[in-house]
């Protein structure tokens, strides 16, 4: 090997060793793409191998109309805007309108929660799910574009929207969950599609301005408190495909006139119909063998109502302070009487009180300042409390019943204390 040669292998070796070193050195992020980007104000997390954006929120608020591009160039890599992320725009009161581009095909939870000065919205058909909370207290919000292909609305969608007045629900929905239009006080119409089967607990409370709502056939179950505080709704009718009325779903309802009850059924939870003061009367098919407690009370204008055959119990609070009930039949299925079932039903003067009644409960008359007249059918003197009925009654009341005797036999008993007991006569 001659001297030429040898020089030119040191020289390649060290050239080698040079560039080994400094590919050593070299981070490797230098030559990644940016995973985070601005572009005309909206900010962006990004996937350089999927060519994906998603806008996020940025440290200074969006504000003014605000146009989302389908898609935008950075560092010589063309992204396609498909997501926005959750919160991306929440608490954001100036921004007055954004437009979605048909790229997106989801939007996070409380993505525009707290906008107050967005007035109208489109969702782009690319999108089936509304996340929960999406448009929350968007107080300023009158108008949303919902395209049939949505399958689900999530809780609290469009909680204290109230400035919307309207809404039509896509076809294609099946449920709607929990809070969804809670606090909408301006909400007048809404149409609700074939297609759905649920509706969520609190759901339409407090939606003030409602004074009708047509729920379709296809409806199962209805959530509790679904309805309350609703004080214009003024009718309502369950399905048949329903089996249960749940708790406080119209309690407040001070409209609440006209109620239709199906046969198919089967219990009426308490607080259900809790304060509606303008419902007269109402219709309970036998199909139903439970009552909740309160499921009338405070009904003030309540004047007939039946109790089915087939209930085992009077449920405490029941009609408490309905103060236009004048007649109630109780069916001789009923065996125990709980407390201040009847408390406040000041314009009854008669109760009939059939033998299958097995015990009373405390202040279950009390405040039921027209009694006068109380027939017990039972030979057997039921068991009561010594406030079960009013002070008034029991000094100037008459009670009727089978023989005298077992009424008065037992001295310390709650029944001693009664000053006019009688037989009961015929036709009573």
């Amino acid at each position: 090997m001659n001297m030429k040669t040898r020089i030119l292998m040191v020289v390649v070796a060290m050239l080698c060793c040079s560039a080994s070193e400094i590919s050593a050195r070299t981070p490797s992020k230098l030559f990644k793409k940016a995973e985070k980007a601005i572009v005309d104000g909206i900010n962006y997390s990004l996937d350089a191998k999927n060519n994906k954006a998603k806008v996020l929120a940025g440290k200074n608020l969006y504000t003014g109309d605000l146009v989302i591009p389908e898609k935008f160039t950075e560092d010589s890599v063309t992204y396609y805007v498909e997501e926005i992320d959750g919160g991306a725009f929440k608490d954001c009161p100036t921004l007055t309108s954004v437009v979605i581009p048909t790229t997106v095909t989801k939007i996070g939870s409380s993505a525009f929660e707290n906008c107050s000065g967005i007035e109208t919205i489109d969702i782009p058909e690319s999108i089936v799910e509304l996340p929960g909370e999406i448009f929350e207290g968007c107080t300023a919000l009158k108008e949303v574009k919902l395209h049939d292909g949505i399958v689900s609305i999530g809780h609290g969608a469009f909680k204290k929207c109230t400035a919307l007045e309207t809404i039509t629900l896509p076809k294609s929905v099946t449920s709607i969950a929990y809070d969804v239009f809670e606090g909408c006080t301006s909400l007048k119409e809404l149409n609700l599609p074939r297609s759905l089967e649920k509706i969520g607990y609190s759901a339409f409370q407090d939606c003030s301005a409602l004074e009708e709502i047509e729920i379709p056939n296809g409806v199962k179950a209805i959530g509790w408190i679904a309805f309350k505080n609703c004080t214009s709704l003024k009718k309502f009718s369950f399905t048949t495909s329903m089996d249960n009325i749940a708790n406080s779903i119209f309690e407040g309802c001070t409209s609440l006139q006209e109620v239709n009850i199906p046969t198919s059924i089967k219990s009426i939870a308490h607080d259900a119909f809790k304060g509606c003061s303008s419902l007269d009367s109402i219709y309970i098919p036998n199909s139903v063998k439970t009552l909740g407690t309160s499921v009338f009370e405070d009904c003030s204008n309540l004047k007939h109502v039946n109790i089915p055959n087939g209930i085992k119990e009077i449920p405490s609070y029941c009609f408490k302070n309905c103060g236009s009930l004048a007649t109630i039949t109780i069916p001789t299925s009923v065996k125990e009487i709980n407390n201040q079932a009847f408390h406040g039903c000041s314009s009854i003067e008669r109760i009939d009180i059939p033998s299958s009644v097995k015990e009373m409960g405390g202040d279950v008359f009390e405040n039921c300042s027209s009694l006068m007249t109380v027939i017990m059918r039972s030979g057997t003197p039921a068991k009561i409390k010594k406030d079960t009925f009013p002070k008034s009654f029991i000094k100037d009341g008459s009670l009727y019943v089978p023989n005298i005797t077992p009424y008065r036999a037992d001295l310390k008993s709650a029944w001693a204390q009664f000053r006019d007991i009688k037989v009961i006569v015929a036709g009573m």
